[in-house]
């Protein structure tokens, strides 16, 4: 994973990108026991994509070959990993990515959506499996309730929380 965080960290400083986050099983590994997954979900923010209402990656996907990427289906392959490139798609995923926090990865610096912000998107998302790791942050201790809370309100998620296990109704 060291070669794909050098090179999103090469395409933002070059300006090709604006700023990324990662979200999903490998952001969410940072918190809690990993979950088994086949890629990274990379989120991002382009100037571009304030311009436009159509975002294309070609010109991401061009810097990151240049780096040693090779497409693959919807993914974008650096050293053995599938990198999946996703615009921040809703005012939810883009206020992740402005609140990321900068995490170490070996002697890497990488930002990861706050497992708030993880937990929120899983709500949204709304998958089975996406449920299962909201509970396995709140039963690890491992997101601030007060915060997902508000989140949850702010985004008007209260309808998803009731098929998380161990979320009692009085916190919504």
């Amino acid at each position: 994973m060291k070669k794909a965080l050098l090179a999103l960290n090469s395409i933002k400083k070059s300006g090709v990108i604006d700023d990324y986050a990662i979200g999903g099983a490998i952001a969410a590994s940072f918190y809690i026991e990993a979950i088994n997954t086949g890629d990274v979900d990379v989120f991002l923010f382009t100037s571009a994509s304030e311009n436009s209402i159509l975002l294309s990656l070609r010109p991401i996907y061009d810097a990151l070959e240049q780096l040693g990427g090779r497409v693959e289906k919807e993914y974008i392959v650096i050293g053995d990993w599938p990198i999946q490139i996703l615009p921040a798609y809703s005012p939810l995923v883009e206020e992740a990515v402005i609140q990321a926090i900068t995490v170490q990865y070996g002697n890497i610096e990488t930002r990861i959506f706050t497992a708030e912000h993880l937990c929120a998107i899983a709500l949204d998302t709304g998958r089975m499996k996406d449920f299962y790791r909201v509970a396995s942050f709140i039963e690890q201790g491992k997101v601030d309730r007060l915060v997902l809370n508000q989140l949850v309100i702010r985004y008007k998620l209260e309808d998803r929380t009731k098929n998380v296990l161990n979320w009692s109704s009085d916190e919504n």
